[in-house]
């Protein structure tokens, strides 16, 4: 996609209800659910339950999930944190020689599945058996690989060589899927089935049992006691106020409160229209708002956190003060990775609000299939660190700081926007861009989408400061931004990464917007 005139969207629009995800597949189920009397939560988990069928690398029964919901009734807002955490029987000493990137020691305990359950007990209107009919469908009877999944298999294959239960689901016959063909998963398939019963039976009983004795095997960590005794969080959305807008984000453990420092720091002054100076002080922003989160956020139910003094505006301004117009700041190290996660955002006739994401973590989790199961396993001990002041240091049964994060904007009590976007760390990123489009420079849903993107580092690290800049920017801008600093180079025009999905509502109107970037996404309404 390097071609500056990458066509347009058109933006979508409908009156009921809608669904923006990146792949058609899921937003079909999705649209299904919406159209057959679901609502947004459960076209929500419909839709995550077929991405976890057709992007399994993106995000599996093994990893984690984080809902924001806002209900049709004004305040009626749920955050909803499923992420997993680290076995009972992780002590230091077995990471002496550090967090492996791949295999039974880089995983946390899977939280997606209580998620899911937890948001149904709460706000589903319909059973698992409905929900799950599409990506039952699609594991059993198969899918059409996407290119896109095609080239990520083909990087997986250099881990997945090393289980041969993965390449029995992803490589069959030593070699990854094409593009076009169709891809089984059958252990999948009957492990779905089995949750259509209760979802209480990831935790407990045969799944449970196969996943606890695979991690043996493979000298993994995992108990019965880690997932019998998983709970997944249910909290208030943080938030702060952007210009006369309500930003509504994930609590810790996710890296939310990034964005919300940023945007804190952003409000201090006017943001420049010239492009160079607008990059630098939001990159400056988003450095300020990266350290708080470094050296004083960690998992609250581990550690104390004063939320209050890091998100509050006099902070915000102690940290603006530290920026230099002119020279670009420093970075923390952090080692690099690839990273993959899948984010939808869902619409329905009663304007309740769902915005969701989740993960693996980075190339495709631990690499390691349940032998029996069908479930891929996540890496995401890897955003541990080992460092002794550190507030997200490894401990047993401890959550490690987390990537995922979504957001919503409001009017007062009302959502208005709800977006979010795939890439580690290079979420919040996009997100500041999305919502300083929308904000600062009233664009349109689409074209906050569509608009040039920088990222910084790489989506799993922190290792440096470079920045990427779309081509688009242009190489006037590039220099400028050299001259104060910063190492910027740049890409095509639309390869920045990132996979965001918004959806406005305009008075009796939902508008979609999806990202042209990975050529897959989807908005579907009625």
């Amino acid at each position: 996609m390097t071609d500056d005139s990458w066509p347009a969207q058109e933006p979508r629009r409908a009156p009921h209800g809608m669904i923006a995800s990146v792949n058609p597949l899921a937003s079909a189920a999705g649209l299904r659910i919406l159209r057959n009397g679901g609502n947004a939560v459960d076209a929500a988990i419909a839709a995550g339950a077929v991405l976890t069928v057709v992007e399994p690398l993106s995000g599996q029964l093994g990893g984690d999930a984080f809902m924001l919901i806002a209900g049709a009734r004004p305040g009626s807002l749920t955050a909803i944190n499923g992420s997993g955490a680290a076995p009972l029987a992780s002590r230091l000493e077995r990471f002496a020689g550090g967090i492996p990137e791949s295999g039974w020691l880089a995983a946390t305990v899977p939280g997606i599945v209580d998620a899911w359950r937890v948001a149904l007990d709460r706000h589903g209107s319909l059973p698992p058996a409905a929900l799950f009919e599409d990506a039952i469908g699609y594991a059993e009877h198969g899918f059409p690989v996407t290119a896109r999944l095609a080239r990520n298999l083909r990087e997986f294959l250099s881990i997945a060589r090393a289980h041969p239960a993965t390449m029995a689901v992803f490589a069959p016959d030593g070699r990854p899927p094409a593009e076009g063909t169709v891809l089984r998963q059958p252990d999948l398939a009957r492990t779905l089935r089995s949750l259509v019963q209760g979802l209480d039976a990831f935790y407990h009983g045969p799944i449970a049992a196969a996943i606890v004795q695979a991690s043996a095997q493979g000298g993994g960590l995992f108990s019965a006691r880690d997932l019998a005794e998983h709970r997944t969080d249910i909290l208030q959305p943080i938030s702060t106020t952007y210009r006369g807008w309500t930003v509504l984000e994930q609590p810790p453990v996710s890296q939310g409160v990034i964005l919300l420092v940023a945007l804190n720091i952003l409000e201090t002054s006017r943001l420049p229209d010239e492009p160079a100076a607008r990059v630098h002080q939001q990159v400056e922003a988003h450095k300020l708002a990266l350290d708080e989160r470094l050296r004083r956020v960690g998992d609250p139910r581990a550690s104390q956190l004063n939320l209050q003094d890091v998100l509050s505006k006099k902070r915000a301004h102690a940290l603006a003060a530290r920026i230099d117009r002119g020279r670009a700041a420093p970075l923390p190290l952090q080692t690099a990775g690839h990273a993959d996660t899948t984010y939808l955002c869902v619409v329905d006739a009663n304007r309740t609000v769902v915005s969701y994401i989740h993960s693996l973590y980075a190339g495709g989790g631990n690499g390691v299939v349940a032998d029996g199961t069908g479930i891929l396993l996540n890496n995401r001990m890897r955003c541990f660190n080992l460092e002794t002041d550190s507030p997200n240091q490894l401990a047993p049964g401890k959550r490690p700081m987390h990537t995922l994060n979504s957001w919503m904007l409001l009017r007062g009590d009302t959502p208005v926007v709800v977006g979010g976007t795939p890439g580690s760390f290079w979420q919040v990123q996009t997100n500041l861009q999305l919502i300083s489009n929308l904000v600062d420079h009233g664009m349109s849903a689409q074209a906050a989408v569509d608009a040039p993107r920088w990222t910084m580092g790489a989506p799993t690290s922190w290792s440096d400061s470079a920045l990427s800049l779309e081509g688009r920017f242009g190489e006037a801008a590039a220099a400028r931004l050299r001259g104060w600093g910063h190492t910027a180079r740049l890409l095509g025009s639309w390869q920045a990464g990132g996979a965001a999905q918004l959806i406005q509502l305009d008075g009796s109107m939902l508008i979609g917007a999806g990202d042209p970037r990975p050529g897959t996404s989807s908005v579907l309404g009625y």
